[in-house]
Formats: C-alpha cells, structure tokens, sequence
C-alpha cells in the first residue's frame, strides 16, 4: 500500500476575466486536473517533507483561451513548482 499523500491548499487565486460561468468552469477543471496531476504520481515531491510554494506565476492567457486551458496552465506552473522550485517546510 502506498502511504504518501499529496495535499494542497490555495490560499488565493487570481482568475481575471472570467465571467462567473467561466469561473466555475475553470474550478471543476482545475480540480479534475489536479486530481489526475497527483493520481500520475510526482516522485520529487514525495521526498524531503512538506514543500511550500508562497506562490505559483501561471503567466499571462492567451486571448480567447477556455476555462479548462486556463487550469491547464495553472496545473502546469503548481506542477513545476513541486517538481523543485518550491521550498521545504520543516515542522
């Protein structure tokens, strides 16, 4: 059995733009992606203890770009974050 656990907590997020539609698309997005991002497994962040993140810079969206490309590319830059830009917390 695997013991390790992924947990996350977003304190604030900045979406601009979004109708509240949007919004809420973008939110179920970011969740389902973020499930599978800690379904597939992130190796580097299982070792060394708890990693904090004080923030995550997804970039600017292209014009036009879809709420779930929108949590694509937040799910991409938290996933870089934990890959090692990130630093550890102890205690």
């Amino acid at each position: 059995m695997n013991s390790r656990a992924l947990h996350i907590h977003i304190d604030r997020m900045v979406v601009e733009g979004l109708p509240l539609m949007g919004q809420r698309r973008f939110v179920r997005a970011l969740e389902t992606q973020l499930t599978q991002m800690a379904n597939d497994g992130l190796p580097n962040v299982f070792t060394g203890g708890a990693r904090h993140i004080p923030a995550v810079d997804a970039g600017r969206l292209r014009a036009g770009a879809t709420p779930e490309q929108a949590a694509s590319q937040v799910t991409a830059a938290l996933r870089s974050g934990l890959a090692g830009k990130g630093t550890n917390r102890h205690g």
